[in-house]
């Protein structure tokens, strides 16, 4: 029996390394294809998203005109005592600032957020086919998709709700555990506590694609729950060592910024050499955004293609080529 056990376990192990190895070859491919898209995409981003709050702004402004709010009232908003000297009027501009912000943040949502998921998940899908990026993103903002952006704000209170809740169980348990003089109580709710993390952490690991499965296939918000459950089922391993790599080439890429900041903070910035080190380190990080972006997206569709390919009998035991 222990035999058979050995076998399984190497088994196993040889899958997870060939399909990190797979995911390691194919991040570089898409990295390569649509290294410019992927620029392109977030500088069309961020131009909608400064457009749509410069608009907020306009909007804030033209309803205190329009109330008779004086805007420069809201500075003394800082101060507590205030509150009770507010205006009905102001207190109403404020509750309606405060739903045009939410209204807000759901078109953000519609037309950005959901765009910008859905074109990287589609572009890192198929390593043989040429996509235009541009295509998706735009004929994405087009569908005007709202319910996916209330799926996608339940979906991610359930989420906060799930994690928050072991987190935070697992968090109190520890520190009462750390106060508690009891020796037995003390070691038992460290014993919970940490057992509530790491619970978490595994969880996490097992739902972390739900957002993609919700937008990729416009699932209900249980739905992608238990399709990301489904995918990531004996995957784990390989979930978590695409997570430290992800953290791993963030980090390298950060450490210059780190450490020009580190300069400047030591009143070297009127330096103009460490000012230039400072604009090239951004740079060098600005540079590795593209492999960033689809470090994040590449897993999800690795993991579907395998299911696909396992599912359908296509693939033999350790087949795991994208494509």
């Amino acid at each position: 029996m222990w035999y058979f056990k050995y076998i399984s376990y190497f088994t196993v192990r040889r899958r997870i390394l060939s399909l990190f190895k797979d995911f390691l070859k194919d991040s570089f491919l898409f990295t390569k294809k649509y290294y410019g898209y992927v620029f392109g995409i977030i500088a069309l981003s961020f131009i909608f998203l400064l457009i749509s709050f410069v608009i907020l702004l306009i909007v804030g402004i033209l309803l205190a005109l329009i109330m008779g709010v004086d805007m420069s009232t809201i500075s003394l908003l800082n101060d507590v005592e205030v509150f009770r000297f507010l205006s009905s009027k102001f207190v109403l501009y404020l509750i309606l600032m405060v739903i045009i912000f939410i209204i807000w943040i759901f078109l953000i949502l519609v037309f950005i957020q959901y765009p910008f998921m859905k074109t990287f998940i589609e572009i890192t899908r198929d390593r043989d086919a040429n996509k235009s990026a541009f295509k998706i993103f735009f004929d994405t903002m087009k569908e005007k998709n709202f319910a996916i952006a209330l799926k996608m704000i339940a979906l991610g209170f359930l989420l906060a709700l799930i994690f928050g809740a072991i987190f935070g169980i697992g968090i109190l348990c520890i520190v009462f555990g750390i106060a508690l003089k009891n020796l037995v109580g003390r070691i038992l709710l460290l014993i919970v506590g940490v057992i509530g993390i790491l619970l978490g952490i595994y969880i996490l690991l097992r739902l972390m694609f739900a957002n993609m499965i919700l937008i990729d296939r416009d699932t209900g918000v249980v739905a992608s729950i238990k399709e990301s459950a489904k995918l990531t089922k004996g995957k784990v391993i390989f979930v978590l060592a695409v997570l430290i790599y992800n953290s791993l080439i963030s980090a390298v890429f950060q450490i210059p910024v780190y450490i020009f900041d580190t300069m400047f903070n030591q009143n070297y910035q009127y330096n103009i050499f460490f000012t230039v080190l400072s604009l090239a380190g951004f740079i060098f990080y600005l540079v590795a955004i593209p492999y960033l972006i689809v470090l994040n997206y590449l897993p999800y569709n690795v993991l579907n293609v395998h299911s696909a390919n396992i599912q359908n009998g296509s693939a033999k035991s350790d087949d795991y080529i994208l494509g």
